[in-house]
């Protein structure tokens, strides 16, 4: 999903410039590897606070627009 948006974002395989990335603080979002992945595509992950229904909604939102 990271990928696929960044390349329809930029059309390029990485980011023209750091995009915040914003995730809830699941375990496949805050692993190693996943992080890994972001920065190589120029994603600085940002994550919701806990047990926040306001940041979670725009979360969600965000989602749905890919």
């Amino acid at each position: 999903m990271m990928l696929g948006g960044v390349g329809r974002r930029c059309d390029a395989l990485r980011a023209r410039h750091p995009i915040r990335w914003l995730a809830d603080n699941g375990s496949a979002y805050t692993a190693g590897q996943t992080i890994d992945f972001a920065i190589t595509l120029d994603l600085v992950a940002c994550f919701t606070p806990v047990r926040s229904p306001e940041s979670n909604g725009v979360r969600e939102a965000f989602v749905k627009t890919f």
